[in-house]
């Protein structure tokens, strides 16, 4: 009689569009091809939806292994379903895999209900694992493998299978079908696999389980690109981490393409882009953006700390290649953004704050993201030495539900943060994340961009001294509505007990925004007020007048408000083009011009507006009537 061997994996929650199970589909389509193992094993359908704890226990029928892929997202859960299923099976044994396992076995000592861990990636090690079993072998010969064995507890040896080409698609294979067809209503995501393998090394990062880079074949990807089409599937993330390292990339990008134009989908094709190989990541870039199949290329900085740097062993861009590349992004009008992280080792105040501002000065107006730093059991700075040799200190926080309502139904998930280190003590962390907020506010949501620009063009005000004083404005002068604000996101940050800190509210619809987005939002809904508040700071620096009054013109009336679609201007100045040029070598001009623009993205409230202003459109600065979407016509009188 066969034995029942499930395979689990969680999605973030059960409300949300969710993820096809990548992971344990990958495990089940290797499996399923071993004959052998089919004839000793049933695998019934993964269990991918996070429903009530006693509704998903009736999913099991009579198990003997139930596996569990681990991570961030449903940790919590697992280990909740899988305690249960102990209670409810004495006799099932409980598997943990995924990269929420740590190495060695110590999660066994903590955890009695768990009879295995598998480490590494997963494929060849379960199907090693189930023939041992079956044949009732030692398992001491089955690697990435830890058990209990006479009282104490062994891990075997670690592999890494280096040709994977042969590892069949659980898409093709049939794994997903039955999947869709249990839910039919629901919207789900595919995640997509070109190669494995990392060859960086980052202490915070715990992407890949080996620096040797794996390619699938382009047969097998193809497939995979056809099927996620045809099945109509609108988001697809790319699991490589560094989509673009591969000549053949570009390759993939255009089938993409071509895939979207015969079935129309996928909508979204998101990868992560590689920290070289410019001309690839550009030419990938460049045909998802010009077919409206990606939102944006990557520029990966991390930090710009030397000193936090050489902590993590990050190779960085240096500023002169950044600024070429985004001014090469920019004139073929393919949208960037800039990912940092707080909280490295080595980090001050100064160098974040700095940092950022630096980035500005090269030429990143468009879109910055700053992530907390989280810690991974795998990561190098999930090793208690590292912690201890640059004093790390973290938080266990609530996971935030930042873009989607998270229905965790009664098991709450959580994230391991840094919070303070030797270098950036926790007031430093905060108010460092604070002067991000402001930034990203003002700057990259483009409340004042156009003031910031002009200023340090010509005023030579360097943007680090431009959201410094304005930092200063709003928390020690101010004392209006922008103040309070402001100061209710900063009171929250410092809770790191609570760490309530998703900006959610019913104007805004049920998902949870950034602080940086929910305050633009609440300033863009009340501007009349902001604009007041926000007067006496920018007449502090001096702007002559008539310039003043137009400079705040064209600022204003460019940002998109709920209901505005349009915006015709006559001006005095050559605003629109001396903005437009990120290069800044176009000299701003007393000129007559005019300028028309129209962009319509059919907003019908303020929860559709957060939703695809800030939330879909913010990488392209979709807060701009002049976005790069937009229908915009410029003339001006010749010079003299």
């Amino acid at each position: 009689m066969k034995q029942n061997f499930y395979l689990v994996q969680i999605g973030v929650s059960y409300a949300s569009p969710c993820f096809l199970p990548y992971s344990a589909g990958c495990i089940a389509a290797y499996l399923l091809q071993d004959r052998e193992l089919c004839e000793a094993f049933h695998i019934p359908d993964i269990v991918v939806m996070r429903e009530p704890v006693a509704d998903v226990l009736k999913r099991f029928c009579d198990p003997a292994y139930v596996a569990f892929s681990c991570y961030v997202w449903n940790y919590e859960y697992n280990k909740t379903v899988a305690r249960a299923l102990k209670t409810m099976f004495p006799e099932v044994r409980i598997i943990f895999g995924g990269h929420q396992v740590p190495p060695g076995g110590a999660l066994l000592e903590e955890y009695d209900f768990i009879d295995y861990l598998m480490h590494n990636e997963g494929e060849e090690t379960t199907a090693l694992f189930l023939h041992a079993v079956k044949n009732g072998d030692d398992l001491s010969s089955v690697p990435n493998l830890s058990y209990r064995k006479d009282g104490a507890v062994v891990t075997t040896r670690t592999h890494i299978p280096c040709d994977i080409s042969g590892y069949p698609s659980p898409y093709t294979a049939g794994v997903f079908d039955s999947i869709l067809r249990e839910f039919p209503d629901r919207e789900f995501h595919a995640t997509l696999e070109t190669n494995r393998g990392c060859p960086y090394a980052c202490a915070y990062c715990e992407w890949s389980f080996s620096k040797k880079l794996r390619p699938f074949p382009m047969e097998k990807i193809k497939a995979e690109i056809e099927w996620i089409a045809a099945h109509r599937i609108r988001y697809t993330y790319c699991a490589d981490a560094n989509f673009g390292i591969l000549d053949r990339d570009v390759e993939i990008a255009q089938y993409v393409v071509d895939m979207k134009k015969k079935y129309g989908y996928p909508d979204v094709f998101k990868p992560c882009y590689a920290k070289e190989s410019d001309d690839n990541v550009f030419a990938a870039g460049y045909l998802l953006n010009k077919n409206n199949t990606d939102k944006g290329v990557t520029l990966a900085y991390q930090s710009l700390s030397d000193d936090a740097l050489e902590n993590i062993g990050r190779k960085n861009l240096t500023l002169k290649r950044f600024e070429s590349l985004d001014i090469r992004y920019t004139q073929a009008g393919i949208p960037t953004y800039t990912e940092l992280i707080l909280g490295l080792p080595g980090e001050t105040r100064e160098s974040f704050c700095r940092g950022i501002c630096t980035l500005l000065e090269s030429g990143q107006n468009n879109s910055m993201t700053v992530y907390e730093c989280q810690v991974y059991p795998n990561s190098r700075m999930g090793d208690p030495e590292y912690r201890k040799k640059y004093g790390i200190k973290t938080a266990v926080i609530p996971m935030l539900g930042i873009h989607y309502n998270p229905t965790f139904n009664g098991v709450g998930e959580y994230l391991e943060i840094v919070t303070e280190t030797a270098s950036m003590p926790k007031a430093d962390w905060v108010a460092s994340y604070m002067f991000a907020v402001v930034l990203q506010t003002f700057h990259h949501l483009a409340l004042l961009r156009f003031f910031a620009i002009y200023l340090r063009r010509e005023q030579q005000v360097s943007y680090y001294d431009f959201y410094q004083a304005l930092f200063r404005y709003i928390y020690e002068e101010n004392r209006g509505t922008l103040h309070a604000l402001f100061q209710s996101l900063y009171d929250r940050k410092a809770d790191t007990d609570t760490a309530d800190w998703t900006y959610q509210t019913e104007t805004f619809g049920t998902v949870g925004f950034y602080f940086e987005e929910g305050a633009f939002l609440e300033l863009i809904r009340s501007e009349d007020a902001f604009w007041q508040d926000i007067l006496p700071f920018l007449k502090s620096f001096h702007i002559p007048e008539p310039l003043f009054g137009e400079l705040l013109t064209f600022q204003r009336e460019l940002l998109r408000t709920l209901h505005k679609t349009d915006v015709s201007l006559d001006l005095g100045w050559n605003f629109y083009p001396y903005f437009a040029d990120q290069s800044g070598k176009t000299k701003l001009t007393k000129v007559a011009s005019h300028l028309r623009a129209h962009s319509d993205l059919g907003i019908t409230g303020w929860p559709d507006y957060a939703k695809k202003v800030v939330w879909f459109g913010k990488r392209y600065s979709a807060m701009l009537l002049t976005n790069s979407r937009a229908e915009i016509a410029y003339t001006q009188e010749a010079s003299e």
